[in-house]
């Protein structure tokens, strides 16, 4: 069966699925490919013929989950800034993630341990997410932010969108209630459009 095929790739998605979720949980240095493969149902050796090995599987979560967040913000270009288009975005991104909740804990598990893969992730992922970010805020108009404080406005953003799935768990002994549920997240959709509508119409002042 050729890597293209339906059954091909739904197990593939099942190992991605199961990857990310150990790899959020124990991190690339803790995670070990027979933990991977006996959660998906498979031997090791069975989980070998469609990733080469761990580095592999690990990159290929990645690449699943941060590069449609980039060509989501590339999609706002000089044609269509407005502020529904800005909501729709923040909603393609939130549901994306609701799809995948375990990457940014994954990513902030890197993190907190400096994993041996920290500055490949930086670079490789983080990196062009940013600059992607940054680029759209220097084609604003009028922006509300200098230069100088872009990086920091997309940061900020960074840091709202994965935060409330990172910190999931400890939300909902919090809250008594699952972050992480279809409404939550449309409550934290909504409040985020809210609060992109606030910084486009207020001035931030003199720093």
């Amino acid at each position: 069966m050729s890597a293209s095929e339906p059954g091909t790739a739904a197990t593939r998605e099942r190992i991605l699925d199961a990857a990310e979720a150990l790899f959020a949980e124990h991190g690339l240095a803790g995670t070990a490919v027979r933990d991977i493969a006996r959660d998906v149902g498979l031997t090791a050796a069975s989980l070998y013929n469609h990733f080469a090995g761990k580095q592999e599987l690990y990159e290929a979560v990645l690449a699943r989950g941060v590069q449609p967040l980039i060509e989501m913000m590339q999609r706002i270009d000089g044609q269509d800034r407005t502020s529904d288009a800005r909501a729709a975005l923040i909603e393609d991104i939130m549901k994306h993630l609701g799809g995948r909740p375990h990457l940014p804990r994954l990513i902030h598990h890197e993190v907190i341990s400096g994993g041996s893969y920290l500055a490949k992730l930086g670079r490789t992922w983080l990196r062009p997410l940013i600059a992607t970010g940054i680029a759209e805020m220097k084609r604003e108009e009028e922006p509300n932010w200098s230069e100088e404080e872009f990086p920091l406005v997309i940061t900020a953003w960074l840091n709202l969108v994965f935060g409330h799935f990172a910190m999931a768990p400890i939300l909902s002994v919090v809250f008594d209630t699952d972050p992480l549920a279809p409404e939550s997240i449309e409550r934290q959709t909504r409040f985020l459009q809210k609060l992109a509508r606030m910084m486009a119409l207020s001035d931030p002042g003199p720093g």
